[in-house]
């Protein structure tokens, strides 16, 4: 049975959030890789179930997930209280890929869900948050290759993500541009800074 243990991080994300069946037979007390009833218990205990069950960077991409509705029907009803837990129950070097493994998911996110998550996080004050997507925004821009249209794509849905909020917009905006002037002629295409630093 400890070759059931012996799961890549990915296979067991899948596991957990009902891609796969886990080792052994199915009971009826499982549902989707996860308890009968999981959504009943607190965020405390989902989470503490998760870190007996899969290794820290599927922690942090879990919590990071059910938080925002992803994790094929398991939800999260605070991050921070979430976040925490796995924090205050990780030492040294679980410690450290959780913490590693959590920042660069959340970094890596659609504009929408990335701001989700910071203001749930508390990553970044109001005021500043705006400017914050904006200056990281060059380099998911530069790390994924995002063409022009992709880019004006994902700009379309962010302001449509901020609804009303055209404080944040704006401030995206200014941000996005200052990244781009501040790194021109570096190794982004020059279409990229043509459409957008103007």
């Amino acid at each position: 049975m400890k070759a059931c243990k012996i799961i890549t991080t990915g296979v067991i994300l899948l596991a957990l959030t009902g891609g796969i069946s886990s080792c052994g037979k199915k009971t009826e007390s499982q549902t989707g890789g996860f308890p009968k009833d999981f959504n009943r218990k607190s965020d405390t205990e989902k989470v503490g179930y998760v870190m007996k069950n899969a290794t820290p960077d599927s922690v942090a991409r879990f919590v990071i997930d059910a938080t925002l509705g992803r994790a094929n029907g398991i939800t999260l009803d605070s991050l921070n209280v979430a976040a925490a837990y796995a924090y205050s129950h990780y030492n040294d070097s679980s410690l450290i890929v959780y913490s590693t493994s959590f920042d660069e998911y959340s970094s890596s996110l659609p504009l929408p869900d990335k701001m989700k998550i910071y203001v749930q996080a508390g990553k970044s004050v109001p005021q500043q948050l705006g400017y914050q997507l904006g200056l990281e925004y060059v380099s998911q821009i530069r790390e994924n290759r995002k063409t022009v249209g992709r880019v004006r794509e994902e700009i379309a849905e962010f302001r449509r993500a901020c609804a009303d909020d055209t404080i944040t917009y704006t401030r995206f905006l200014k941000g996005f541009k200052t990244a781009l002037q501040v790194d021109q002629g570096h190794d982004l295409s020059e279409e990229i800074y043509k459409a957008f630093s103007e």
